[in-house]
């Protein structure tokens, strides 16, 4: 049974704990976190073309790394909060979404208007929802085999490409289209664009150096494609999919409060600095939720002072790979009405998550 219902601290209760300075966007900042990724693809990109064969599949993994950190800056490009002019961010929002084949209008919707308005809502977010057991036995057998390869360690790649690229980015159904249709078609054909000049370039490499074209695209455009597509699959998943965190249902009345989906059904995964540096602090999620205002260059000193505040009720795990493993192991289905996760078979793996945080406070 689901506990009963307390108060929790609101919007502004939770944001007046993050210092207003976290929240200003800085030109250098931006600018370094925007332009050193690209040189980074630019420069792979070339040396694929240009380099001997030997370099050509370190530098193809190279590539996909640097599409997923232009990826994570341009989420923060498309939220308007990378640099201080819009026209700024609108084009640096276009710019790094364009390697990872992302229509611009389409990620501002269903991210933006989507996923920050109704995290962890099955029926709404469509970052990876669980499937509950009814759902998992009407699949065929290769829908079954679908969603359970993208839930290891080695299908997460596959899991975003065809639950997130594949219905929401680029052939999302008619429910699921962006508002600004014009846009999200306009974006659409210049993503073609980009991919016809990018074979082209490939291509005219092959030629030139007298190699194998299709040598030439596999590590030149399906290796780097592959590998930002598991890069971002392995992050998605695990900013609100935890043995810890609930996710909820329309069916839920009332719906949960911004504390329940904001905070506590948005884990902070320590990752080793290296990591965290290179992929811009994307883990300190939860800051991010708490207010998407805040610039990836200050969230490491918001998560700090949201922990400071709300640490007991943030889940909050140092990320290890049998942790990893472990999340996978026991996040495969979820048991809507009962509120736990639970496997294959519909067995619970965990106890009952919809449960009330410490703090009783609310904004009055």
């Amino acid at each position: 049974m689901v506990r009963q219902r307390i108060d929790f601290p609101g919007v502004n209760t939770v944001r007046e704990s993050i210092h207003s300075k976290e929240r200003i966007r800085q030109f250098l900042p931006g600018l370094m976190s925007f332009t050193l990724p690209l040189l980074v693809w630019l420069v792979s990109l070339f040396g694929i073309v240009l380099l001997p064969w030997w370099a050509k599949i370190p530098l193809g993994i190279v590539n996909g790394f640097a599409i997923g950190v232009m990826f994570i800056i341009g989420h923060d490009a498309c939220h308007g909060i990378l640099f201080p002019r819009r026209w700024m961010n609108r084009l640096a929002g276009r710019i790094s979404l364009m390697p990872a084949l992302h229509p611009y209008a389409a990620w501002v919707h269903n991210h933006n208007g989507l996923h920050h308005a109704f995290t962890n809502i099955r029926e709404k977010d469509p970052g990876f929802p669980p499937m509950d057991i009814a759902e998992y036995g009407k699949m065929s057998y290769w829908s079954r085999f679908s969603y359970r390869l993208g839930r290891t360690w080695y299908g997460l790649g596959w899991l975003y490409f065809r639950e997130m690229w594949m219905k929401w980015e680029f052939f999302p159904s008619k429910a699921r289209y962006p508002k600004n249709r014009k846009a999200f078609v306009r974006d659409r054909i210049q993503i073609v664009v980009f991919v016809a000049l990018w074979i082209g370039v490939l291509v005219w490499g092959a030629l030139e150096s007298n190699e194998n074209i299709f040598l030439m695209l596999g590590v030149g455009f399906v290796l780097p494609q592959f590998i930002w597509n598991w890069l971002i699959g392995f992050i998605i998943l695990q900013q609100h999919t935890h043995p810890r965190v609930a996710w909820y249902s329309e069916l839920d009345l009332p719906s949960p409060m911004f504390f329940q989906a904001q905070l506590h059904a948005t884990p902070h995964l320590i990752f080793p600095f290296l990591f965290r540096f290179i992929m811009r602090h994307v883990m300190e999620h939860t800051a991010h939720h708490a207010d998407p205002a805040i610039p990836l260059y200050s969230l490491s000193n918001a998560q700090k002072s949201l922990e400071h505040s709300y640490r007991r009720d943030i889940v909050r795990v140092v990320w290890t790979p049998r942790g990893f493993l472990k999340t996978l192991n026991t996040c495969k289905l979820y048991d809507y009405t009962n509120h736990c996760w639970t496997d294959y078979e519909g067995k619970p793996t965990t106890g009952c998550l919809y449960e009330k945080p410490s703090l009783s406070l609310s904004d009055s």
